[in-house]
């Protein structure tokens, strides 16, 4: 396909894991140029991932966005620093913490929350179908997987 000036649109020649690299680094342009959104590059999605599901632990959140607990605990410690988040030890495991947002930080979730929404709903994503979901998911996984086995 070519674009208005008869030249190849890159996208119709662009290999499908720098398609899957282009969406997730445009989706952070996004944010950080909405004056809406303050400067929280990733910690932002795990600040909406701590909001939405309760009695959520540190290690929890390292699993769910395949991130080391190194990782997690920089993020958090920026969360925290913040007033976004709360880390309590865990009552049953003194090693665990377990995460709560503060008032602050649920204002804040609601509207990262509805901001990622209105993005998925003008790019597109909303409109994917349950089957292509599910392939990418089983492509996540066997990517994992295959890291896994060497």
């Amino acid at each position: 396909m070519k674009d208005k000036d008869n030249s190849i649109d890159k996208y119709d020649i662009m290999p499908f894991i720098a398609l899957i690299h282009h969406i997730s680094r445009n989706k952070l342009k996004y944010s950080l140029k909405n004056p809406k959104h303050i400067d929280m590059a990733h910690e932002g999605r795990y600040l909406i991932e701590i909001h939405k599901r309760k009695n959520l632990s540190q290690d929890d959140l390292a699993k769910i966005f395949g991130q080391s607990k190194g990782t997690i605990a920089k993020a958090l410690r920026k969360l925290e620093d913040k007033d976004f988040v709360k880390r309590t030890i865990d009552e049953n495991n003194r090693r665990k913490y377990m995460l709560t947002t503060t008032e602050k930080g649920e204002k804040l979730a609601i509207l990262l929350k509805n901001d990622l929404e209105e993005w998925e709903e003008k790019v597109g994503i909303k409109e994917l179908d349950k089957e292509t979901i599910a392939q990418l998911r089983k492509i996540a996984r066997k990517t994992e997987e295959i890291l896994e086995e060497e």
